[in-house]
């Protein structure tokens, strides 16, 4: 049972991203108060509660950030318009500092999954569904950031050690 340190940092995480993801579906912009207040109560989260080390948050956020930046990018540079945008790179920045590096691929494939899920259910429920619309990314990495560093938080592990008991149970060591 997480005690109430664990609980409160979660709740924090909870609102902070709900915000977030409230905003970029109404506005399509996730603003950087948000995105630097959840960073800065991730940092706070690695020294204080060990769900991620500080030295991993750090990681987290340099490869959230630096890695939909580059996807970013490649995107733009490929279709010539963006396919996400910088409040979504820098809210996976803020978002790597819950998930630490171990966590953060994890919670990319969370988000993503989660995006095409909800795409391919509106594609069927909808057949006008135009797919090209565009679509706020933000509410999706909330999802993976929020199942990943929360599965953590309830659990009492770290997010590290959670991977190390996946990968010994399916790889048997």
């Amino acid at each position: 049972m997480p005690d109430l340190a664990h609980l409160a940092a979660l709740t924090v995480l909870v609102g902070l991203t709900c915000y977030a993801a409230a905003v970029d579906l109404r506005s399509m912009i996730i603003p950087d108060p948000v995105n630097l207040a959840i960073f800065a109560s991730g940092i706070a989260a690695s020294f204080l509660l060990g769900v991620t080390g500080p030295l991993s948050a750090l990681a987290g956020a340099v490869l959230g950030g630096g890695g939909l930046w580059l996807v970013q990018r490649a995107f733009r540079a490929y279709r010539g318009y963006d396919g996400l945008g910088l409040g979504d790179v820098k809210f996976a920045a803020a978002a790597g500092t819950w998930t630490g590096m171990e966590g953060l691929a994890f919670a990319l494939v969370l988000a993503s999954l989660s995006a095409l899920l909800y795409l391919l259910a509106r594609r069927l429920l909808d057949s006008s569904f135009d797919a090209r619309h565009p679509l706020p990314f933000g509410p999706f990495l909330g999802v993976g950031v929020v199942s990943v560093a929360g599965f953590a938080i309830l659990t009492g592990a770290s997010i590290a050690e959670i991977i190390d008991a996946w990968l010994w149970r399916f790889h048997g060591g």
